[in-house]
Parts: C-alpha cells; structure tokens; sequence
C-alpha cells in the first residue's frame, strides 16, 4: 500500500487542500461532524492518519467512503493510481459500501454483519457484480490476499472448483451459483499460501472429475496445468497431503448411477487422485522436483504392495489415466466403482527417464495390468 501517501498527495493538490490537518476535517464533515468538533476530530485522528500515510496501520475503514466522495476517485485508484483504468464516466464512481472494501479490509465480522445484506441487495448476488473497473469481488480477494475472506467463502458458500479450468460453485441455503474466474491460478496460489491442506483441497476438488468421469478430460482442467501442479509441488503442507488416505463423499450424478446403487452419495477413503499428475509432471522437470518424484515413488512402492497384498497380484487393474484401481473380473462399472488409487508410471521409462536413481525405484514399483 505504499501508494497511499502519494496518491493522497496528489488529490490533496489537485483539490487545493494543503495540510493533512483540512483533509480530515473535510473527513469529519463527511461523516457529519460539524463545527468546532471537526476540528477536534481532526487533531485526534492525525496521529493515526500519519501511520496509516507511513504504512504502520491500515485505512481506517470509516475514512474509504469519505475519501472517494472529497477526491472523487476510488479506493482502487487511491492505492494504486496505475493498476486501473479510468471509468468510462468522469463521474461514474460508486459512493456506497462496496464489496472491494470488505476484501481490502478483510474482517471476519464486517463479512458475516455486513457483507451478506449487499449480497441480498437488488435481489442479486454480489459475487457475480462487477465494479467500475471490471472486477468483481474474487478478483479483490486475490488482489488484497484476504485470507479471511477466503476462508468465509468456503465457510458460507462452501467454493469449490468442481470441474474444468475456472468455474466455481457456490451454494447457500438452496441456491447454487457457478461463476467463471479467470484469476484462478492467482486465487490457488492465495489459498496454497494459507497452508491449509484441507481448505485447498476443498477449494479445488480433485476427486469429483475423478469419480464422475475417471479422467481430468483435457490439459486445459486446471489440474492437468503446469502451474497449479507446481504449486502442489511447491508447497511441503500441500504435497504431504496428496499421500493422506481421506474420506470423500460422492455426490451421486447421473439417474442411472443413482438407480443402480439406490443411494445418493458414495463416501471413498483414498489418496488424492492428483498423485500420477504430481508424479509425471516430476518425471518430466526432474532438474526441479527429482526430491519429489522420489518421495512419490518410495510411497508408491509401500501403497501398491499394501493394495496387492490385500487383494492379490492379479485382482486388480488400473482402469482409468489417474491410477484408478478395480477389480479385473468386472465387465460393467462406472467411474465412482474404483475401489483405490495405485501410484504407476506411464512414461517409456528407458526412453524418457535419464536417471538411474528414479530407474531403479520406478523398476521396484509394484505394477497392475491396464484396462483403459
């Protein structure tokens, strides 16, 4: 937020207000204090006003509303005059509490006091608004790395990515709304950075897509995607929790599927299905991720003969891309049948693996016969 002070300046001249001290009294007489208690509001707040100029405390909330309507612009542009764009209209600027706010100031009472009467406004949901700029309230999230509204999303609205590259879902009370954010490589690296395992793995669902379909469909699903990979990668809380065996209720989808299971969700215990994703995307930048194609492999050797012994050696087979495991016998399943997660290496490991090390554990690594 080191823009503040320069910007403030500089509407401060365009004005022609020329102390700090004028400034909050015009503040003062925004929020309706008159007279000679302006000028004591004034000389209390400068001390504050002065840290909030020098980065040492946040802008006061009660000040953003006052300060768009004395200098005429925005808070976006206060804090970064060159991040944004100018409003079609000189004068289209929105004076009332808006949703950039509540991401900028990132307060767990403001959202569940405050936040939800603007989302019942008009009849509209503010999480599908735009502002003046284009950006809606995700984007500002990101923008302001507003862990608390992160994790008040997911808490009230249960987001969650579902599907393909960017579309959210969010559900309160009966109402499902789906929107489609761009700025989902950004927000993943938010919410990785919380390091919070069980968030982001709520947050970006990788067990839907795989029980529905046994594939991820395209390299364009974001966790086919390079950089959401590294970010697993990347990140030890994140990685460690790919071995974890967690359950995962199902949501049954298809009437099909429904009428012959006669039930409506399937609750799976399994390790996370982006495990071969994680494993192959090493294989291939072993100069970066060698250390985790190892770690990936070592468990894999422990988890496939763990599954082997259980079962036998030729009971199962890996029926879909992400090392779905099922019984080799079966002539009819769907994708929400498997009944485990084998690690396996589906690259020409002689051709394609130059490194004996990573040679000698994917040799050890328990295989199953393919059926896909």
């Amino acid at each position: 937020m080191g823009n503040l002070k320069n910007n403030i300046d500089h509407y401060m001249k365009l004005k022609g207000i020329k102390m700090y001290s004028h400034l909050l009294v015009n503040i003062a007489h925004e929020l309706g204090i008159k007279g000679q208690d302006a000028y004591k509001f004034a000389n209390k707040e400068k001390s504050n006003f002065s840290k909030m100029l020098k980065d040492e405390r946040p802008l006061k909330y009660e000040f953003i509303i006052p300060l768009e309507k004395i200098f005429g612009v925005s808070l976006a542009r206060l804090l970064d005059e060159d991040s944004y764009k100018l409003p079609t209209e000189k004068d289209n600027v929105p004076f009332n509490k808006g949703f950039r706010y509540y991401a900028y100031l990132d307060n767990p009472k403001l959202y569940k006091e405050e936040f939800d009467l603007l989302l019942a406004k008009d009849g509209k949901s503010i999480l599908t608004q735009t502002d003046e700029f284009g950006k809606t309230f995700l984007d500002y999230v990101v923008e302001y790395s507003s862990f608390n509204g992160v994790r008040y999303l997911q808490e009230e609205y249960g987001i969650k990515l579902k599907w393909h590259y960017n579309n959210f879902e969010f559900r309160k009370d009966s109402g499902i709304t789906w929107i489609n954010f761009d700025n989902c490589i950004a927000f993943a690296r938010l919410v990785a950075s919380m390091n919070d395992a069980e968030l982001f793995n709520y947050i970006y669902d990788p067990y839907n897509m795989f029980l529905t379909q046994g594939h991820y469909v395209t390299n364009d699903t974001i966790f086919c995607q390079s950089e959401f990979l590294e970010i697993m990668l990347d990140n030890d809380t994140l990685f460690s929790s790919i071995f974890e065996i967690r359950p995962y209720e199902y949501v049954l989808a298809g009437s099909r599927v429904k009428r012959k299971k006669q039930v409506d969700s399937i609750t799976y215990y399994s390790i996370n299905p982006i495990i071969n994703n994680c494993l192959r995307y090493s294989l291939e930048h072993l100069e970066k991720y060698k250390h985790r194609a190892i770690d990936i492999l070592k468990f894999g050797i422990k988890h496939n003969t763990e599954i082997i012994n259980k079962v036998g050696a030729d009971t199962y087979c890996i029926c879909n891309e992400l090392g779905g495991v099922i019984d080799f016998g079966r002539t009819d399943w769907f994708s929400c049948d498997v009944d485990n997660i084998a690690v396996y290496v589906d690259m020409e490991v002689n051709d394609e693996v130059n490194d004996d090390e990573i040679k000698a554990l994917i040799k050890q690594l328990p295989k199953f016969k393919k059926r896909y």
